[in-house]
């Protein structure tokens, strides 16, 4: 799932090692500039080297400390269908432009963590903004996500932005890499610890800047694909509505071979690629994809398979809403020219879809 060019050890495009299998190896890729990303995750012998323990935090580079208050974010108050967060009213506690912050969050969240955090240049304190979560995939920092992402040059000036940073860990037979744990059933990537620090960071946001709390939407790509998946379940009280781009197949929502039930109705729109050439041991291209639509099919109850509506992007139902779905379910199998990166349109339609809630 790594966006940087790096090839994890034992991990060539035939590899059948299981760090390949969650997205810790990667095959040389580019971000949206075509140019090969450079990361100080990698070396000369494209290895990744971490930058931290599986405690501590890769970013070194920020000087704003700040720790997430204990107020509860679900008593807001509410005008019209907005819920205003406790932060409204408050001064900003940061530039606009682009910041690194660090937060405290607690033991259940691996103590000190950091995001970069992108304020509109125009932010108004007494108005709720949506928040929007961009998780980044392999040995990627937050700050380096947002420009692949792309998401703020469809910005309309009511929302703000955060790209969590994960840490370096030591993931049990694939080695150490810049990675999410994905819940309880994801062994090894399992663990509640960045489940519980996304909760950490929205409860920050919201105590710090005034937001929408019925807003909040998650993307990312790979493995923060794979991230944007997970919140999306185990917080789905919290998120309205996720894009993720390029994940995994949804192993992290089995459960002794069964699928767990979520909590809440997010709205997914799956993007996955129909020629991904990094999952290259699929049964058939697009299989993974596939299987994360089929789990948000019947985790939204819609009506079938086929009940589709082509929404126009791309070939002919290359993308398509479910229809009977208890939250708008979409998926999209996109064009094969992208691997597996992500679709030319994702900035614009991702934005499109989250001004809709």
């Amino acid at each position: 799932m790594a966006l940087a060019a790096l090839l994890g050890p034992g991990c060539g495009s035939d590899s059948e090692d299981p760090a390949c299998e969650t997205g810790a190896c990667s095959t040389a890729t580019t971000d949206e500039t075509g140019t090969p990303p450079t990361t100080a995750a990698s070396d000369s012998t494209n290895t990744p080297t971490p930058t931290s323990t599986a405690t501590g935090d890769p970013s070194e580079t920020s000087d704003e400390t700040s720790s997430p208050s204990s107020t509860d974010t679900t008593a807001t108050t509410d005008t019209g269908d907005i819920a205003a967060s406790p932060g409204c009213g408050k001064p900003p506690l940061h530039a606009s432009g682009g910041v690194q912050v660090t937060i405290d969050a607690g033991p259940a969240g691996d103590g000190m963590r950091s995001f970069f955090l992108s304020l509109p240049a125009d932010y108004d304190p007494d108005r709720a903004h949506r928040l929007i979560v961009g998780y980044p995939g392999t040995d990627w920092l937050g700050e380096m996500i947002q420009p692949y992402l792309d998401l703020e040059s469809n910005a309309e000036g009511d929302e703000i932005f955060v790209y969590p940073d994960p840490l370096w860990r030591d993931f049990t037979g694939w080695g150490t890499y810049g990675g999410w744990v994905l819940g309880p059933h994801a062994a090894p990537a399992d663990g509640d610890q960045d489940i519980n620090f996304t909760a950490a960071l929205l409860d920050f946001m919201a105590d710090t800047y005034c937001i929408d709390t019925t807003r909040v939407f998650a993307t990312g790509h790979s493995w923060g694909g794979d991230m944007a998946h997970v919140v999306s379940c185990f917080l789905g009280d919290r998120f309205r509505a996720a894009v993720p781009i390029a994940a995994n197949r949804p192993y992290w929502f089995m459960d002794d071979g069964a699928p767990i039930h979520c909590p809440g109705e997010t709205a997914v729109w799956t993007m996955f690629g129909a020629d991904d050439d990094h999952f290259t041991d699929q049964d058939y291209p697009g299989q993974y994809g596939d299987e994360c639509r089929d789990f948000w099919l019947g985790e939204r109850a819609c009506t079938g398979v086929m009940a589709s509506t082509d929404l126009g992007l791309g070939a002919a139902m290359e993308c398509v809403e479910y229809t009977g779905c208890a939250q708008p379910t979409r998926y999209c199998l996109y064009g094969a020219e992208f691997g597996h990166q992500r679709p030319d349109y994702f900035p614009a339609e991702a934005m499109k879809f989250f001004r809709s809630f």
